[in-house]
């Protein structure tokens, strides 16, 4: 039953991802939680949001402003590494927190992780953007709400935002996933789920990116608020009863 609900919510997620830019990969992160250990679900969502992003990059690939994603990735693995290292240091419960706390942030005081200026952005900038982005794919398991604004920025449209943040995040689960084989993480000992999910996502990806500009944007975010809060909310429950 967990690997059909994750497959169900790896299509899901990806066909979301496809026709908003992001959003979905926070959201499969946690659905992937409520079964596995942060740390375990981190890097298995890494896996799949590979394949939904490399799908959705190779679909959209005319569009990819390819600049933005080489400054953008300039450090990422370092970022990740250390991002990795404080993760596992965490008391389980500590992570499942401090990622269900991110993600009610995320759902309802997106503004609060905003920065300043982020419209007028030049492209160097985007090692930074890109380093932070390496440090919260490890800890908190998503960097897309963060990240994004800035990469609306130097991207022209929605479809190359769409395609050229799917280009960026291909390298940084990439860092992700090599940051945690670091530590110990092997995803050959979780095949199953990650084949589901990866299946789940490509599909999701292609079907996703035929639906561009065809939903509205309202009910789009409606929808993944509503999904999105009360995950972190049972997210965050699991943490405080086991104290």
């Amino acid at each position: 039953m967990d690997l059909v609900l994750i497959g169900g919510a790896a299509f899901g997620t990806s066909i979301l991802s496809a026709l908003a830019g992001l959003g979905g990969g926070i959201l499969l992160l946690v659905v992937i939680a409520q079964f596995l250990a942060p740390t375990t679900a981190i890097p298995i969502q890494g896996a799949m949001q590979l394949a939904s992003n490399g799908s959705r990059a190779m679909l959209l690939g005319r569009d990819v402003a390819w600049r933005p994603v080489l400054w953008s990735s300039l450090l990422l693995f370092p970022a990740s590494v250390l991002g990795a290292s404080v993760a596992t240091s965490m008391p389980e419960d500590a992570t499942r927190l401090a990622m269900g706390t991110f993600v009610l942030v995320v759902d309802w005081r997106p503004q609060l992780l905003g920065w300043p200026g982020a419209e007028r952005l030049p492209e160097r900038a985007l090692i930074g953007v890109g380093a932070v982005a390496g440090f919260l794919n490890s800890t908190v398991g998503a960097s897309g709400p963060v990240t994004s604004p800035f990469f609306k920025a130097v991207t022209a449209g929605h479809t190359a935002f769409v395609a050229t943040a799917a280009a960026s995040q291909v390298i940084a689960h990439t860092s992700k996933i090599a940051a945690f084989s670091l530590d110990g993480f092997n995803p050959l000992d979780h095949a199953a789920v990650i084949g589901v999910g990866v299946a789940g996502v490509v599909s999701g990806s292609f079907v996703g990116t035929r639906l561009l500009g065809r939903f509205s944007e309202q009910r789009l975010n409606l929808l993944f608020k509503v999904v999105l809060t009360a995950l972190a909310i049972r997210l965050i429950g699991q943490a405080a009863l086991s104290v």
